[in-house]
């Protein structure tokens, strides 16, 4: 049942155009019947009797029917907005209107002596202002003020008004003197007034009714030494009769008992939640009904203490405005009906907030949560309030009178709950204080990427792939992370088919699923398969790591979407701590590979074993791991020893394809693994090797790994001659030199037994140097290295020297490249960085391969090579 059915708002109350909450008497001569203060019988309907009223008539009464001393000089001091006007214009309408004053008085249970022989003068200083204050009473009385250099003596006064009794109302006193320029006519001013004031406490043919803001300055400080009497406008209880009765035209005739069911109820919910004096709230209650204590003292204590509505039309005005928008749904009206989804709600607290930045924020928080809370707006409306009204020490309101602020029989406590914790997860303006909470125009980046991050739970997923792929295991072109099977595949089939291709699945996957990923897959034994070594991990449906990511997106995007370099900076703080949260939850799970033991005809017949990789989740770790842990080049040689029968009389091209292919079979985890292996077969006459450029048996051949590729394996065979006599040393037909003094002497074909060529040379050795310039990656500076060191077959390499070469500016976040590069800065910064890694030995071309596809990844990086090689 809505409050309405108790108190009826008055028709000005819900009208469109609102209540006049704001007296003031130069409307006294307005034209406008709507004009309260042109209209004396309206202004006593609608005048209560308050404390301060009644103390002023009873004065007034004693003035003018007894013989008692009185005080002339009634000062009514108080804040604007306090009630000032209303009962100055009180008084002039008492002693104008004498009839109509008659029967309020009489209705209202009242009994007033009243003059009809006086002279009521009023003025509002703000809107007519006096070079002297005497002026404005000689002009009334039609005479011709004298030209003064001082003040009027009391004489002149007298002779002035004559028989005339005087009722003067001075309204805006204060800004009347301070206008005057001249300190002499100020002066002369303040020395009239105190002395008539002096007069009217000798005499009763001259009151005066005059309103001040304090005794701190003039004509207040001197006025109060006359001994007036003075109202100050403090009882809140008065005030709050005041409006209730302005706002409800029976409120006169209301029994605040009948809404005790009302009070009972909320007052119930209430203590269930908190602890309380529930019999001083429910009296409090009643006399503030159908608003809240709550929403009474923030309108009478607090906004006054912040200067009260300046602009728009007061108080009054505030509360009927949520009359207007309340009273054909609400039982009550606390702080959180001052809807900030209403524009007249807003334009007076902007009077409160200058600029309205506070204003603002709290709208953008309520707006961004109002999907997520059903009492967004009722929850941010209260908040806002209290933030807005209170001083930096009560800055705010508690949970608790917040709760009994929203509360109610419609909203329980798991909606207030949720609201908190909601606008203090996401809401970027909202700021927690001990158990105060309040709106502030600093925001809190933490609360603003984590609403942002709400936006990004689509593109979570594709940010935590290509950080696993580019930030983790730094490779990308060609890295998969398994979302299915028909996904890896077709990926797979994207990549180069004769490098190894990897397959992070981010989950242990089913026996189904992994005979399913190599079913019908070309080359299908350079598919390597890393699972997590935590079997409970779950990388693409980790709640962390999907928040995280959110919030990274998010971070991200607000730095690049902000020209204040201290929010940029925080963003990027935040957006570089929760990524190395993925990372380092990531490198936790592990990983291990699927080594496979047999693939069979269905899942159920597989074999496999998850073999355990370094902590180091990269892809130069898995491949060194695979290399010299599982298949190093003996491996693989003792497996190509197991299967001679099956490799010889094929060329090496395709045994390498097998091993490639052969799903089961040890891994080349290098380009010449398989090579490097037959190489060292022949050098033990395992095998031979048959070209075109000669057969090879007992050492290592000097072919290129083009050429050993073409190459047929054979049978071992012995390439030595059976011995002969000696013979001594002869001169070398190609050099000229000595041939060779070999432990036993050359065969009749001419061969050294020293260096075992034929027609011994005697070749001198000379070195040269080969300059590979900058590649921008290490497989094209690989290939290009290759391709050059073809036309030295025969020559030793000495010297190796690997020149990296990374330069970058205006870098948003140093922690985004290899700790190899940066250390553990972070933050923005240029970098410039060189590496020289200088190799010495006997080297032969497929080692020099391999020693580039194992130098530093480091993406955008120049790599470029300088060789220094003995030929003969």
């Amino acid at each position: 049942m809505s409050y309405s059915s108790y108190l009826r708002p008055r028709s000005e109350t819900i009208s469109e155009e609102g209540i006049e909450g704001i007296i003031d008497l130069a409307n006294l001569t307005s034209q406008n019947a709507k004009k309260i203060e042109a209209d004396p019988e309206l202004f006593f309907s609608l005048t209560y009797p308050t404390s301060d009223i009644l103390k002023v008539i009873e004065q007034i009464n004693v003035r003018f029917s007894t013989k008692k001393n009185s005080s002339g000089l009634f000062l009514f001091e108080g804040l604007k907005g306090s009630g000032k006007s209303h009962i100055l214009l009180f008084i002039y309408n008492l002693f104008s209107h004498i009839d109509i004053a008659q029967k309020w008085l009489k209705r209202n249970n009242l009994n007033c002596v009243l003059p009809d022989d006086i002279v009521v003068i009023i003025n509002k200083f703000t809107d007519i202002p006096y070079r002297y204050v005497w002026e404005l009473i000689y002009k009334k009385l039609g005479k011709k003020a004298p030209d003064k250099i001082i003040h009027l003596s009391l004489p002149e006064f007298k002779e002035a008004i004559g028989d005339n009794k005087l009722i003067l109302v001075l309204d805006e006193l204060e800004q009347g003197i301070k206008v005057i320029a001249d300190p002499a006519i100020q002066a002369q001013n303040i020395a009239f007034l105190q002395m008539i004031s002096e007069f009217s406490n000798r005499s009763k043919q001259v009151t005066t009714f005059a309103s001040i803001y304090g005794d701190r300055e003039e004509p207040g400080s001197t006025l109060k030494r006359v001994k007036p009497f003075i109202v100050k406008f403090d009882s809140t209880k008065d005030q709050c009769n005041v409006i209730l009765h302005r706002l409800f035209e029976n409120y006169l005739e209301f029994n605040n008992e009948s809404v005790s069911p009302v009070i009972d109820s909320y007052g119930n919910i209430w203590q269930k939640h908190i602890s309380l004096d529930a019999d001083e709230l429910k009296n409090r209650f009643h006399e503030t009904y159908p608003f809240s204590p709550s929403l009474i003292d923030v309108v009478l204590k607090k906004i006054p203490a912040r200067g009260g509505f300046q602009n728009v039309r007061g108080a009054l005005s505030f509360l009927g405005n949520l009359v207007k928008l309340t009273h054909s749904t609400n039982d009550i009206i606390t702080p959180a009906d001052a809807s900030l989804e209403d524009k007249a709600n807003i334009i007076m607290l902007r009077d409160l907030d200058i600029g309205g930045d506070l204003i603002n924020s709290a709208i953008e928080n309520m707006d961004e949560l109002r999907s997520k809370i059903p009492i967004a707006n009722r929850f941010a409306s209260a908040v806002l309030l209290y933030s807005i009204t209170g001083f930096e020490s009560e800055k705010g309101c508690s949970r608790n009178k917040l709760l009994m602020d929203i509360l109610s029989p419609g909203i329980d406590i798991n909606a207030f709950d949720q609201a908190i914790m909601n606008f203090q997860k996401y809401a970027s303006y909202f700021h927690t204080n001990g158990d105060r909470f309040f709106f502030d125009i600093e925001e809190q980046p933490e609360a603003r990427v984590e609403y942002r991050s709400l936006h990004y739970k689509d593109a979570a997923k594709d940010f935590i792939i290509e950080l696993v792929k580019s930030e983790i295991f730094r490779e990308t072109s060609s890295t998969v992370v398994f979302e299915s099977v028909e996904q890896t595949q077709r990926l797979l089939n994207d990549f180069e088919k004769n490098r190894l291709r990897y397959v992070i699945t981010g989950r242990r996957l089913t026996r189904e699923e992994r005979h399913n990923i190599y079913y019908g897959m070309d080359v299908r034994n350079l598919i390597l398969v890393l699972e997590p070594r935590d079997a409970e991990f779950q990388l693409l449906s980790d709640r962390d790591i999907l928040k995280w990511a959110t919030r990274v997106i998010a971070a991200k995007n607000l730095a690049e979407g902000t020209r204040n370099t201290s929010k940029k900076s925080d963003f990027e703080r935040i957006a570089r701590a929760d990524q190395s949260f993925i990372i380092e939850r990531i490198k936790r799970a592990g990983l291990v590979f699927v080594h496979w033991i047999k693939y069979g005809e269905n899942a159920r017949d597989d074999q496999i074993e998850l073999e355990p990789l370094p902590k180091e989740f990269t892809k130069d770790k898995v491949l060194e791991s695979l290399s010299q842990d599982f298949f190093p080049l003996l491996t693989i040689k003792e497996h190509l020893e197991s299967r001679l029968e099956y490799i010889k009389e094929k060329s090496v091209k395709d045994i390498d394809a097998v091993y490639r292919t052969t799903l089961c079979f040890p891994i080349p985890a290098h380009v010449r693994a398989v090579s490097a292996a037959i190489r060292e077969l022949c050098k033990e006459a395992t095998i031979g090797i048959q070209h075109s450029r000669g057969n090879y048996c007992r050492r290592n051949p000097d072919l290129s790994e083009t050429e050993l590729f073409n190459a047929k394996i054979i049978s071992p065979f012995s390439e030595q001659q059976p011995p002969s006599q000696a013979v001594p040393p002869q001169i070398c037909p190609r050099c000229g030199q000595k041939t060779c003094e070999c432990e036993e002497p050359p065969l009749p074909s001419i061969i050294c037994q020293k260096c075992g060529q034929e027609t011994c040379i005697c070749p001198k050795k000379e070195s040269i140097s080969l300059k590979i310039p900058p590649k921008t990656s290490i497989g094209i500076l690989r290939e290009e290295t290759a391709s050059r060191l073809q036309q030295y077959q025969d020559a030793d390499i000495t010297t190796v020297v690997y020149k990296l070469f990374y330069q970058k500016t205006n870098i948003g976040d140093l922690s985004t490249l290899p700790g190899s590069i940066r250390g553990n800065l972070s933050g923005q910064g240029d970098v410039t960085a060189e590496i020289a890694i200088t190799k010495t030995g006997r080297f032969s071309k497929s080692q020099i391969e391999q020693q580039i596809e194992s130098l530093p990844s480091i993406p955008g990086a120049d790599y470029s090579v300088d060789i220094t090689l003995e030929v003969k």
